[in-house]
């Protein structure tokens, strides 16, 4: 029985405020061949994202009731302008324009109400596949744009 090897190991970036949450991600990502590097609040999380350049971010926002709620969206939107990273949005459904913000954002899936390390599995396996799909769409995009005729 041929055995095959095992996925190479790729980087995320993992924000979240709870820490229940946070090793529940970082679980799942481990399962999942995914480095994570965990971010406990907004401006640790923007420092990494500055850092690290990574192709997937997973933001597990906090209830809308929270005082960090807004600015931890405003950071995600800044992050989001300088980074090609796809983007997880993990919300609380407590607030209907959080999937609207998210899908305005750019953001690769949006979820709500995550709580089952089986989702989150099930979510890290899907990043990797969509990752290897852009990445192999890629180049076959420059090719397409040297085939079209100059526009003068």
């Amino acid at each position: 029985m041929a055995r095959s090897a095992p996925p190479q190991l790729l980087r995320c970036i993992v924000v979240s405020l709870s820490a229940d949450r946070r090793r529940l991600i970082r679980t799942a990502a481990e399962a999942q061949a995914w480095d994570a590097i965990v971010c406990r609040d907004a401006g640790e999380f923007l420092r990494a994202a500055f850092k690290r350049s990574v192709p997937l971010i997973v933001v597990d926002l906090p209830d809308a009731s929270s005082l960090v709620y807004g600015e931890l969206k405003g950071i995600v939107e800044r992050t989001k302008e300088i980074t090609s990273s796809l983007m997880l949005v993990v919300g609380t459904g407590t607030d209907e324009l959080e999937e609207v913000w998210a899908r305005q954002l750019g953001a690769w899936a949006y979820l709500c109400e995550a709580n089952s390390l089986r989702g989150f599995e099930f979510l890290l396996r899907e990043a990797r596949q969509a990752i290897e799909r852009r990445e192999l769409l890629a180049p076959m995009s420059i090719e397409f744009a040297d085939a079209l005729p100059a526009v003068d």
